[in-house]
């Protein structure tokens, strides 16, 4: 079991330098846009560019578009077909990977846990990981159970739980477990509540869980690399009582992140991400959640989004959208009807996240009806 940590470990001065740190941090330029149904800033806005430059919060993205002229548009020599071919390839991989996988690796999967004395056990290791996030294009990343995203680990509200974590890294690492109201000693903030989890060492966190809903659990400890590179996950806690959740006929975990490895879905950019099927009069339940550090308005083309709930807590009065603006740290829980047949594309509608001259890439995905 964990040791108790004594926060008078914490030198004042290193926690105030780090807090002016975080403090001076400026977020990426552009207009603020207002997201569907709410009060609330969503997404940076990407402000017209000059020719030939490419968009700040795309430098250094491989799967963005791998020129300045194919940031700002179709270079010159490229013919309307010439395009039209390379934007119905990605289409037809996307479709392809429907039937059959294009990419290696596969994450967000159901974690089983290990039943000690009615207490469920989850066993997590921490791993270095080469991850294919689009055809072709391999990444080293940082993933639990050497998958990105980690494992969903799930159980039901009042339910004691016991996870056991192993560090594979060459650096340390700790896990906050992000929306769950836990025991301070479990919060996973290295110096503050515990001590970091060191390469090689095993910490175990243990708690009841209190409260129900869409959750997380992630690195936080350099977290800006960790997170981005794949040290994040579900955690689902269902209430106890299934009347108080709306009821479903599909259910979906969206995961989104940026940056390290790109522009992603469940760890995968287009045309490897994976569509979200339903057949027609079904409800779907899509429960959205960002780990990255950039807002993604997430557009649903053809029917609206019923949001009902927010970081876990139902909302006094649910509304519906087309673009729900998922910021870093939210999570939001959505109904679909499926009432419309048909392959509706569902992707960030901050379009430098998801299309350019050479086709969809990143932050998109479809929502495939069928009658």
């Amino acid at each position: 079991m964990a040791q108790p940590f004594s926060r008078n470990k914490v030198e004042r001065r290193t926690f105030l330098k780090g807090a002016a740190l975080i403090g001076a941090a400026v977020p990426l330029g552009g207009a603020v846009l207002v997201a569907c149904g709410t009060n609330e800033p969503a997404a940076t806005a990407t402000r017209p560019l000059p020719a030939g430059t490419i968009p700040p919060d795309m430098v250094g993205h491989s799967n963005a578009p791998t020129t300045a002229a194919a940031a700002a548009g179709a270079p010159a020599a490229q013919t309307a077909d010439g395009m039209d071919a390379m934007q119905k390839r990605v289409v037809d991989q996307f479709l392809a990977n429907t039937k059959s996988p294009i990419t290696k690796g596969k994450g967000n999967v159901p974690l089983q846990p290990v039943i000690d004395n009615g207490v469920k056990v989850f066993n997590l290791t921490m791993d270095e990981v080469e991850w294919e996030v689009s055809p072709g294009q391999k990444e080293k990343g940082f993933g639990y159970n050497a998958t990105i995203p980690g494992p969903v680990i799930r159980a039901t509200e009042g339910e004691r739980v016991r996870i056991v974590v192993k560090n594979n890294l060459k650096e340390s690492s700790s896990i906050h477990f992000h929306g769950l109201v836990v025991p301070n000693a479990m919060d996973g903030v290295p110096f503050l509540t515990q001590e970091p989890i060191k390469p090689g060492a095993t910490f175990t966190y243990e708690f009841t869980l209190r409260n129900s809903g869409t959750h997380m659990y992630h690195s936080h400890h350099n977290a800006a690399d960790q997170v981005n590179r794949g040290l994040l996950g579900a955690f689902i806690v269902d209430p106890k009582d299934p009347a108080k959740y709306p009821k479903y006929d599909r259910e979906y975990i969206m995961v989104l992140n940026d940056v390290a490895l790109g522009f992603t879905i469940n760890g995968k950019g287009f045309p490897a991400t994976d569509a979200l099927t339903a057949k027609k009069g079904e409800r779907v339940l899509i429960r959205w959640m960002n780990e990255g550090m950039m807002n993604h308005p997430m557009h649903l083309h053809g029917m609206p989004m019923e949001v009902f709930a927010r970081d876990g807590y139902a909302l006094p009065s649910p509304y519906l959208c087309d673009t729900l603006d998922v910021a870093p740290g939210n999570r939001y829980d959505t109904i679909v009807e499926a009432t419309e047949a048909g392959a509706w594309a569902f992707h960030c509608h901050i379009l430098s996240h998801a299309e350019g001259p050479q086709g969809m890439f990143g932050l998109v995905t479809a929502l495939i009806v069928s009658e």
